[in-house]
């Protein structure tokens, strides 16, 4: 059993375009209306610019700890409680904050980089250094 398109059954007078204007006038009213309000683009005040550009702060500090974890992590243990802060600001900034995605996306990486160095130099001292104690 099929059921008829609905097409299939529309009347004859249905037209879907409009007659061309004759030669030599105006368009009429109807066709120089070109869209809706609706979709007018919104314009932001600038309280609620500030407001969105302003909320990179806990980005920002993820970098920052990220940077200075991974520079006191070469030198040895020292950065691993910073990287971590890092890691932890940057997750928190992932929810919280989400057009600054480059921000505490190299807070995080820097941050894991960091950790990853102080986990190192554990491995090194307890495997190398302490044996030769």
């Amino acid at each position: 059993m099929t059921i008829p398109h609905q097409h299939d059954e529309a009347p004859a007078q249905l037209q879907y375009t409009r007659p061309p204007a004759p030669p030599g006038s105006q368009l009429d009213w109807a066709s120089t209306v070109t869209a809706p309000t609706e979709f007018v683009p919104y314009s932001y005040t600038e309280a609620e610019v500030q407001r969105i550009t302003g909320r990179r702060r806990l980005a920002v500090s993820s970098v920052i700890c990220g940077l200075v974890g991974l520079a006191l992590g070469v030198i040895g243990v020292f950065g691993l409680p910073i990287a971590l802060i890092a890691v932890t600001l940057a997750l928190i900034a992932r929810t919280a904050e989400n057009r600054a995605r480059t921000l505490w996306l190299s807070g995080l990486v820097s941050g894991v980089v960091g950790v990853l160095l102080a986990v190192g130099w554990v491995i090194y001292i307890s495997q190398i250094v302490l044996p030769l104690l």
